[in-house]
Protein backbone atom coordinates (compact mmCIF):
# COMPACT_ATOMS: atom_id res chain seq x y z
CA UNK A 1 0.00 0.00 0.00
CA UNK A 2 1.26 3.62 -0.90
CA UNK A 3 1.79 5.56 2.04
CA UNK A 4 1.48 9.03 -0.17
CA UNK A 5 0.84 9.43 -3.56
CA UNK A 6 2.57 13.42 -4.06
CA UNK A 7 5.13 12.38 -6.57
CA UNK A 8 2.09 10.35 -8.54
CA UNK A 9 0.43 13.54 -8.52
CA UNK A 10 3.51 15.50 -9.73
CA UNK A 11 3.92 13.58 -12.47
CA UNK A 12 0.10 12.68 -13.14
CA UNK A 13 0.01 9.03 -12.61
CA UNK A 14 -1.39 6.35 -10.63
CA UNK A 15 0.81 4.76 -8.35
CA UNK A 16 1.27 1.12 -9.66
CA UNK A 17 1.63 2.45 -13.21
CA UNK A 18 4.02 1.08 -15.72
CA UNK A 19 7.54 2.37 -16.02
CA UNK A 20 6.48 2.95 -19.61
CA UNK A 21 3.85 5.35 -18.40
CA UNK A 22 5.90 6.64 -16.06
CA UNK A 23 8.65 7.42 -18.57
CA UNK A 24 5.61 9.14 -20.79
CA UNK A 25 4.41 11.25 -18.10
CA UNK A 26 8.09 12.68 -17.07
CA UNK A 27 8.89 13.54 -20.96
CA UNK A 28 5.75 15.52 -21.21
CA UNK A 29 6.11 17.24 -18.33
CA UNK A 30 9.93 18.03 -18.27
CA UNK A 31 9.58 19.67 -22.24
CA UNK A 32 6.41 21.77 -21.00
CA UNK A 33 8.32 23.00 -17.76
CA UNK A 34 11.76 22.85 -18.70
CA UNK A 35 13.77 26.34 -17.67
CA UNK A 36 14.91 26.92 -21.32
CA UNK A 37 11.54 26.99 -22.34
CA UNK A 38 9.45 28.12 -19.56
CA UNK A 39 12.05 30.15 -17.41
CA UNK A 40 9.50 30.86 -14.63
CA UNK A 41 8.49 27.41 -13.87
CA UNK A 42 12.11 26.45 -12.84
CA UNK A 43 11.15 25.06 -9.07
CA UNK A 44 8.32 22.99 -10.68
CA UNK A 45 10.87 21.49 -13.46
CA UNK A 46 12.82 20.37 -10.26
CA UNK A 47 9.73 19.19 -8.53
CA UNK A 48 9.12 16.83 -11.29
CA UNK A 49 12.70 15.56 -11.83
CA UNK A 50 12.83 14.78 -8.31
CA UNK A 51 9.08 12.56 -8.32
CA UNK A 52 10.98 10.58 -11.41
CA UNK A 53 14.10 10.19 -10.44
CA UNK A 54 12.60 8.16 -7.19
CA UNK A 55 9.74 6.49 -8.95
CA UNK A 56 12.24 5.15 -11.47
CA UNK A 57 14.40 3.38 -9.51
CA UNK A 58 12.21 0.44 -7.81
CA UNK A 59 14.73 0.64 -4.58
CA UNK A 60 14.01 4.30 -3.86
CA UNK A 61 9.98 3.77 -5.44
CA UNK A 62 9.42 1.48 -2.60
CA UNK A 63 11.00 2.97 0.00
CA UNK A 64 8.82 6.55 -1.14
CA UNK A 65 5.84 3.90 -1.17
CA UNK A 66 6.32 2.40 2.69
CA UNK A 67 7.74 5.85 4.25
CA UNK A 68 6.90 8.69 1.84
CA UNK A 69 8.86 11.50 1.12
CA UNK A 70 10.13 12.22 4.46
CA UNK A 71 11.67 8.02 4.01
CA UNK A 72 13.33 9.40 0.77
CA UNK A 73 14.73 12.72 2.35
CA UNK A 74 16.43 10.96 5.87
CA UNK A 75 18.59 8.66 2.87
CA UNK A 76 16.64 5.37 2.31
CA UNK A 77 17.15 6.08 -1.15
CA UNK A 78 20.72 4.67 -0.64
CA UNK A 79 22.06 3.16 -3.59
CA UNK A 80 21.34 2.21 -7.14
CA UNK A 81 19.33 4.01 -9.56
CA UNK A 82 20.23 6.66 -11.83
CA UNK A 83 23.04 8.86 -10.34
CA UNK A 84 21.52 12.13 -11.20
CA UNK A 85 23.00 14.87 -9.18
CA UNK A 86 21.11 17.40 -10.86
CA UNK A 87 17.47 17.50 -12.18
CA UNK A 88 19.09 18.34 -15.69
CA UNK A 89 21.11 15.12 -15.98
CA UNK A 90 17.87 13.40 -15.97
CA UNK A 91 16.87 15.95 -18.79
CA UNK A 92 20.12 14.87 -20.62
CA UNK A 93 19.20 11.10 -20.05
CA UNK A 94 16.16 11.66 -22.36
CA UNK A 95 17.32 13.57 -24.75
CA UNK A 96 21.49 12.93 -25.24
CA UNK A 97 21.02 9.41 -25.62
CA UNK A 98 21.87 8.51 -22.24
CA UNK A 99 19.39 5.67 -21.95
CA UNK A 100 21.96 2.85 -21.59
CA UNK A 101 23.41 4.12 -18.52
CA UNK A 102 25.23 7.66 -17.09
CA UNK A 103 26.60 10.08 -19.54
CA UNK A 104 30.39 9.55 -19.77
CA UNK A 105 30.58 14.12 -19.89
CA UNK A 106 32.00 15.42 -16.58
CA UNK A 107 29.75 17.66 -14.33
CA UNK A 108 30.64 21.19 -14.65
CA UNK A 109 31.15 23.42 -12.16
CA UNK A 110 29.47 26.75 -11.47
CA UNK A 111 30.82 29.39 -13.52
CA UNK A 112 33.79 31.83 -13.18
CA UNK A 113 33.24 35.33 -13.03
CA UNK A 114 36.15 37.61 -13.13
CA UNK A 115 35.96 41.21 -13.95
CA UNK A 116 38.99 42.10 -16.15
CA UNK A 117 40.04 46.05 -17.11
CA UNK A 118 40.98 46.63 -20.88
CA UNK A 119 41.01 50.38 -22.31
CA UNK A 120 38.70 50.98 -25.53
CA UNK A 121 41.78 50.39 -27.65
CA UNK A 122 42.61 46.69 -26.59
CA UNK A 123 38.56 46.38 -26.91
CA UNK A 124 39.05 47.25 -30.57
CA UNK A 125 42.01 45.74 -31.27
CA UNK A 126 42.05 42.46 -29.39
CA UNK A 127 44.72 41.82 -26.34
CA UNK A 128 45.52 38.56 -24.16
CA UNK A 129 45.96 38.45 -20.39
CA UNK A 130 46.98 35.41 -18.06
CA UNK A 131 44.33 34.47 -14.82
CA UNK A 132 45.55 32.46 -12.29
CA UNK A 133 42.94 30.80 -10.88
CA UNK A 134 42.83 28.71 -7.01
CA UNK A 135 40.68 26.28 -6.19
CA UNK A 136 39.82 23.72 -3.06
CA UNK A 137 39.36 20.39 -4.10
CA UNK A 138 39.14 16.99 -1.84
CA UNK A 139 41.86 15.56 -1.00
CA UNK A 140 42.75 12.57 -2.99
CA UNK A 141 45.22 10.84 -0.60
CA UNK A 142 42.57 10.81 2.90
CA UNK A 143 39.82 11.56 0.44
CA UNK A 144 39.08 15.04 2.91
CA UNK A 145 39.11 13.44 6.32
CA UNK A 146 42.69 15.01 6.97
CA UNK A 147 44.55 11.52 7.64
CA UNK A 148 44.06 7.60 8.45
CA UNK A 149 41.27 6.38 10.60
CA UNK A 150 42.71 6.53 14.15
CA UNK A 151 46.37 7.22 12.18
CA UNK A 152 48.35 9.73 14.78
CA UNK A 153 49.95 11.10 11.85
CA UNK A 154 48.39 14.13 9.66
CA UNK A 155 47.65 13.36 5.76
CA UNK A 156 51.07 14.79 4.47
CA UNK A 157 49.03 16.38 0.42
CA UNK A 158 46.82 18.61 2.55
CA UNK A 159 48.41 18.78 6.05
CA UNK A 160 45.63 17.32 8.08
CA UNK A 161 42.70 19.69 6.18
CA UNK A 162 41.34 17.41 4.06
CA UNK A 163 41.29 19.93 1.53
CA UNK A 164 44.35 20.85 -1.15
CA UNK A 165 44.47 24.34 -3.16
CA UNK A 166 45.20 23.75 -6.29
CA UNK A 167 46.10 26.55 -8.73
CA UNK A 168 45.72 26.93 -12.39
CA UNK A 169 47.17 29.38 -14.92
CA UNK A 170 45.40 30.04 -17.99
CA UNK A 171 46.95 30.91 -20.49
CA UNK A 172 45.80 33.43 -23.45
CA UNK A 173 43.67 31.23 -25.84
CA UNK A 174 43.09 28.51 -22.95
Amino acid sequence: MVKETGFYDILGVKPGCSQEDLKKAYRKLALKYHPDKNPNEGEKFKQISMAYEVLSDPEKKSIYDEGGEQAIKKGGGGGGGGGFHSPMDIFEMFFNGGFGGRSKRERRGKDLVHQLSVTLEELYSGTTRKLALQKNIICDQCEGHGGKKGAVQKCTPCRGTGVVTKIQQLAPGF
